[in-house]
Formats: C-alpha cells, sequence, structure tokens
C-alpha cells in the first residue's frame, strides 16, 4: 500500500510539472514586468511534499525584524486550476517558530496564506510522529504559526 500512496504521488508530480509555468497578464512572466503584485497561476496539479527525519525546522525573529518561513505552502497571490496536494511528513524531529524583541515571525506547514484560490480538490495534511511543533512570542512580538490551515491575512504577524 505504501508503494501504492508513493507511486500515485509521484505520477501526480510528473502531471503537474509537465504543463509548466503559466502567466497570466501582467504577472511578471517573460517579456511582462507589468505588475507590481506577484501572483502565480498553476494550471495543472500542485502538489507540495517536504519529509522531515531527524531533523530540526526552524523559523525565528528578534529586533524589529520579521521572518517567514512556509513549507510545503503557497503564500501570497496564487491561482490553482486544479487538485492542490500539500504534505509535511514529520518524524522524530523538532518544528519551532518564534518572536521576540518587537518581532514578528510566520511559519506555514501544508497551509496557505494570503489570497490562494484552488479551483479543485485540496488535501492539505500535516503528519507527526515523535515531533515536537512549537510556537512562541515574547514582549510585544509577533508569531503567526499555520499547520494544514488555510490564512487570508497574509501581514498578520
Amino acid at each position: 500500500m505504501k508503494k501504492l500512496a508513493l507511486l500515485s504521488l509521484s505520477l501526480i508530480s510528473a502531471a503537474a510539472f509537465a504543463a509548466g509555468p503559466s502567466y497570466g497578464p501582467g504577472n511578471g512572466g517573460p517579456g511582462n514586468s507589468g505588475s507590481t503584485t506577484p501572483q502565480i497561476n498553476i494550471d495543472a496539479p500542485s502538489v507540495q511534499i517536504t519529509s522531515l527525519s531527524h531533523s530540526s525546522l526552524q523559523n525565528s525573529s528578534s529586533g524589529t525584524a520579521s521572518a517567514r518561513q512556509n513549507v510545503a505552502s503557497n503564500s501570497g497571490n496564487v491561482n490553482i486550476d486544479a487538485l492542490s496536494l500539500q504534505v509535511a511528513s514529520i518524524s522524530s524531529s523538532g518544528v519551532s517558530n518564534s518572536a521576540t524583541d518587537n518581532s514578528a515571525a510566520t511559519q506555514s506547514l501544508a497551509s496557505n496564506l494570503g489570497k490562494v484560490n484552488v479551483n479543485g480538490g485540496q488535501l492539505q495534511l500535516v503528519a507527526a510522529r515523535n515531533s515536537y511543533i512549537g510556537n512562541s512570542a515574547s514582549g510585544t512580538s509577533s508569531a503567526v504559526q499555520n499547520v494544514s490551515s488555510n490564512n487570508g491575512c497574509q501581514a498578520c504577524n
């Protein structure tokens, strides 16, 4: 069953990349620099898979800085016209997001952050085993962590 699942994911991934990138009007494609807002258009299945084993994944900020980390996630202005599959598989690992000293930190795992439209089926999965997923902020700092979720506010730190 595990081999069948891996084969299926491989086929979906191959189909996603076979179509190539799509640039809409003003989206900064080749010969087109009309828009200041980045936009990503995906006209095929979108497959994002991250696997961590015995690893450490950290996102932190301090001072007046901000830190953003997206893992198997979409962020910004993204249109997907087909299936969207986002998977973060975490085993015996530590995942942390922290902000100190009036800073902001955002971490997304298998999530959509901002204006993300999916015009097909969507699966967002974070599978964690024997792992730590933490989020912390101190003082006037802000730490936002999205895990298998949708957050329409990209600037909400």
